[in-house]
């Protein structure tokens, strides 16, 4: 059955190619309202870039054209803009003038066209619960949807293989995936970490997928700094991620429950990397949300006082790391930020930036709009090495979700990419408490 899907602006500003998201067999239709919302724009630098980008592809077409029959995109699809349906009554007091001019075109489609499925596509939740109340289908844009954390990308695999393979790739320094028992099924993916099971022998291995053959890994657990010892393989595979220096992984990606040692692995190899004269500094953020949703707003000082907050996190971290090599005068990390060894990026400040020869920890990442997150990875330049690190099963932004985050966003777009080494660690790696861990379960 062909479909009529009607968008409201954020579904159209997901991406310059919103409209040819939706198959040939379909009609896709802006109300005026939306068209009108589009001009004025005066949000987030990226979306406005996309509501130009959207103003100058509905002029490449027959304006009258648009708004009498409807174009057809190059996919087929047809796109309409729709000006009329004033005359259909909305019984609802608590929507802006534009929702009701939306909820006006989805309602007079509807009478219309009575055998064609017309759905209101929204990112706001509460306007589309207020569609439904009012008979209109309404659904997410989906193509701004990621899988379920379960599904998602975890940058980890775990494969069976032959004893004396075993033995090979000890001995050569690689492994061809022809190797491997049912490889055929496998989705190998670039910088993917391979656990090694032999099928006849006690012996296994950790490995990484390079792109064409399976390699061990660059650096040696004696290598750890400050005395870190990985508890588990997900840790080995986190520590093989973040010692490798900004020529061989620019981008880190690490996603993980709380206590699985995202933030204290990263500062140290970060406080390694200062301490080798790779990186002149170390560069901190975390988006300013909390549990509570409240906003810098709200806090008294300059922006760094207001910054400061969100990041206890990170440390409380460097003052356990630090206090672990008994630098005297280092033991609180205060030495760090008063020289500019650590400096506190906030994010709502990074657009114009470029950053040199420096190490960036991105904390909280899940909390980060996907708009916002290719303004933050094009400001790296030579020498620099960019960690973003969160659980996108704990996000505090009201606006995002589990599926819909800036972790989840670069993950999923990132992965394959030869720069860019991620994992996942699993709750099971966690290394808190016995209480933390059945808390996060239970309440």
């Amino acid at each position: 059955m062909k479909k009529t899907f009607v968008l409201r602006l954020n579904s159209l500003l997901s991406s310059v190619n919103s409209t040819l998201r939706f198959g040939p067999d379909n009609e896709i239709v802006i109300p005026m309202a939306v068209i009108d919302q589009l001009q004025n724009y005066q949000g987030k630098p990226e979306k406005k870039k996309i509501a130009s980008r959207i103003l100058e592809y509905l002029e490449s077409f027959n304006i009258k054209l648009l708004i009498s029959k409807g174009a057809k995109q190059e996919n087929g699809s047809i796109l309409r803009i729709i000006q009329n349906y004033h005359e259909v009554e909305v019984k609802m007091d608590d929507i802006s003038e534009t929702d009701k001019r939306v909820f006006q075109v989805c309602l007079g489609l509807m009478k219309d066209y009575p055998r064609r499925k017309v759905v209101l596509v929204s990112k706001n939740p509460v306007i589309r619960i207020k569609a439904r109340s009012l008979g209109i289908l309404a659904e997410d844009f989906k193509d701004d949807l990621f899988p379920l954390p379960k599904d998602q990308y975890s940058g980890k695999a775990e494969v069976q293989v032959l004893g004396k393979d075993i033995d090979e790739f000890f001995a050569n320094k690689f492994l061809p995936i022809t190797k491997v028992i049912d490889g055929e099924n496998i989705q190998w993916i670039c910088n993917m970490f391979v656990k090694l099971q032999s099928v006849d022998t006690n012996q296994s291995a950790l490995a990484r997928y390079d792109g064409t053959n399976l390699v061990p890994f660059l650096t040696n657990a004696s290598k750890y700094p400050y005395g870190i010892k990985a508890k588990n393989l997900g840790q080995k595979m986190l520590m093989e991620c973040l010692l490798q220096d900004w020529t061989t992984a620019p981008l880190v990606i690490v996603k993980g429950s709380a206590g699985t040692g995202k933030t204290y692995c990263s500062l140290a190899s970060a406080l390694k990397g200062i301490d080798d004269g790779v990186y002149n500094r170390i560069l901190v953020a975390t988006p300013s949300e909390t549990v509570g949703n409240e906003r810098l707003g709200f806090l008294p000082g300059d922006i760094i006082s207001k910054v400061s907050p969100y990041l206890g996190g990170i440390k409380d971290n460097l003052a356990i790391l630090l206090n672990s090599k008994k630098e005297s005068g280092k033991e609180n990390g205060e030495y760090y930020f008063e020289t500019g060894l650590i400096d506190i990026q906030p994010i709502g400040f990074l657009r114009g930036r470029t950053i040199v020869q420096s190490i960036f920890i991105i904390d909280e990442t899940q909390n980060i709009d996907p708009g916002d997150i290719k303004s933050i990875v094009t400001r790296a330049a030579e020498g620099s090495k960019f960690i973003f690190l969160g659980d996108p099963t704990q996000v505090d932004n009201p606006k995002l979700n589990e599926r819909y985050n800036g972790l989840v966003y670069l993950s999923e777009r990132m992965k394959g990419n030869p720069l860019c080494w991620q994992i996942t660690l699993g709750s099971e790696e966690s290394v808190r408490s016995e209480l933390s861990t059945i808390a996060s379960e239970v309440l």
